[in-house]
């Protein structure tokens, strides 16, 4: 890691902050970040820099940064771009060593916006101050109760490191981690990463003990080698999940426009993720159940799956889309067989999918997993259990006086769902066989097997296609770290991408 990036230090764990911009007008953004900065509980020292008022929000301002009386860690700006760059020499002065631009109205611009942010950026690296954005919605860093930035969402403390060059992608992936009962350690919407890019965050975040799996939405790469050897480097040491827009040509003309991103061959940059080892989704729900998935769960050491179903439709579809993601579902040994047999009522046709059919105890399931996790024939397991339509809106037309109102039903199962799934997750520890969890229990029904799995640490997947998309990336993890192992130094074929990611920016 470049010496430079220990001022990220300052960044997620500032002990103090300087919010130059800050307002009571409620209608800018100098007034939103530096509100939920307030709201989100921050207990360092907090100094509104603002030349035209004495308080803001009951704290004292000052007329600049210089004229801050005590040390400052951290610079939020959320003034216009011109004023953003006079600024950076008065934290200079300071010794301010981050710093996180809001405003927008800089290289995305181009012609002389693009010069101003070079200027900027000049300013702050001779001075020893690192930047993220300018143009985006800012960071988040709930252990140190630090939430300098747009969206009123304090997501709890967690193992995730995410960083993002846009600011809504970040909100939709932390929303659905957050509904899944699960937090993030450090979320940065990098904007135009003039100053520190994506890769900084990723050599950050693999040093970071408080982060165990890193995140990233991408646009564009200004520096493909540079990309490379970093995301490399990280990938070694945690799992890097990157979900790349800008694919097409309508993509980049966008991008280009959003963030003033660098046009990136998408051929090529899927041969840099399959060569760095970085795990690359196509939909930003999957990057989140992916990157959760990881987190209290062990990877599969292969690619057989054993696959439990309550109907035989969903088997056969489960089947196909293993066998469409180069996954196996393999015949499973006489031995285990007969041991699942002795639970199942004499009608059931033994074979994998096991179709647990429908005159199954629930009770016979866990012990069901248990068999195929030490079986020794499957490297994960797949449960499919969908429920039937149960949707707002199309309860029981008739309330009957002697019928049962399902809702007590559907309580008794809650709890019986969450001790199934604290045993699942000490199942899984203990044999080190990953269960991926398929269910469409979810928000519209009075039981939210989602957040009740997550409590638990379990990822839910709503859908058979997520869940073996899960499995793949995972198992494809396991075995590029198996490479590394057996990699020798100076091996050929390792380096000969690296020579060439020049082309990773196409011809302007």
């Amino acid at each position: 890691m470049e010496p430079r990036l220990k001022n990220l230090d300052h960044l997620f764990h500032p002990r103090s902050v300087a919010f130059v911009g800050a307002t009571e007008s409620m209608g800018k953004w100098g007034f939103i970040i530096f509100n939920n900065l307030i709201s989100g509980g921050y207990e360092g020292a907090l100094y509104p820099v603002n030349p035209g008022r004495e308080s803001v929000l009951g704290f004292k301002a000052y007329p600049t940064v210089r004229d801050i009386p005590g040390e400052v860690d951290l610079a939020v700006f959320t003034v216009p771009a011109r004023q953003v760059v006079a600024a950076i020499p008065d934290c200079v002065a300071k010794g301010v060593k981050a710093g996180v631009v809001i405003s927008a109205g800089f290289k995305e611009m181009g012609g002389e916006f693009a010069d101003l942010e070079a200027e900027m950026v000049a300013k702050a690296r001779a001075g020893g101050m690192v930047l993220v954005g300018p143009n985006g919605q800012g960071i988040c860093c709930p252990a140190s109760k630090l939430f300098p930035w747009m969206p009123n969402f304090y997501p709890p403390d967690g193992k995730m490191g995410l960083v993002s060059q846009s600011g809504n992608v970040q909100n939709i992936l932390l929303e659905g981690v957050v509904k899944s009962g699960f937090g993030v350690s450090k979320a940065v919407s990098s904007g135009n990463e003039a100053d520190l890019r994506a890769e900084d965050f990723y050599a950050y975040f693999a040093e970071d003990p408080s982060v165990e799996v890193i995140v990233s939405y991408l646009e564009g790469i200004a520096d493909g080698r540079r990309f490379l050897e970093i995301a490399r480097a990280a990938a070694a040491k945690k799992p890097v999940i990157v979900y790349k827009a800008g694919r097409t040509l309508s993509g980049f003309s966008a991008a280009r426009s959003h963030t003033g991103a660098m046009a990136v061959s998408d051929q090529l940059f899927d041969s840099v993720c399959k060569q760095a080892g970085l795990i690359r989704v196509h939909d930003i729900n999957e990057a989140g159940i992916i990157a959760t998935s990881f987190l209290h769960r062990p990877l599969p050491r292969g690619r057989r799956v054993g696959i439990l179903t309550g109907g035989g439709g969903l088997g056969v579809i489960a089947a196909d889309l293993c066998s469409d993601l180069q996954l196996q579902v393999p015949a499973l040994s006489p031995e285990t067989l007969n041991q699942i047999g002795k639970l199942m009522p004499n009608w059931w046709v033994p074979g994998n999918p096991v179709d647990l059919v429908a005159g199954l105890n629930f009770q016979s399931v866990m012990p069901i997993m248990e068999i195929l996790m030490k079986s020794g024939g499957v490297d994960s397991v797949m449960p499919l259990f969908i429920g039937p339509p149960r949707l707002k809106g199309t309860e029981a037309p008739v309330k009957h006086p002697q019928a049962v109102e399902f809702s007590k039903v559907w309580k008794g199962m809650t709890q019986m769902w969450g001790a199934f799934a604290k045993i699942l997750f000490s199942m899984m520890q203990q044999v080190q066989v990953p269960v991926y969890l398929v269910s469409n229990f979810g928000d519209e029904r009075e039981i939210d097997l989602g957040s009740i799995m997550g409590d638990n640490s379990i990822t839910i997947h709503p859908t058979i296609e997520s869940a073996c998309q899960t499995i793949r990336a995972m198992a494809d993890y396991f075995e590029y770290q198996g490479a590394l192992r057996e990699e020798r130094p100076g091996k050929p074929g390792r380096i000969s991408l690296l020579e060439n990611t020049a082309a990773i920016r196409k011809p302007e």
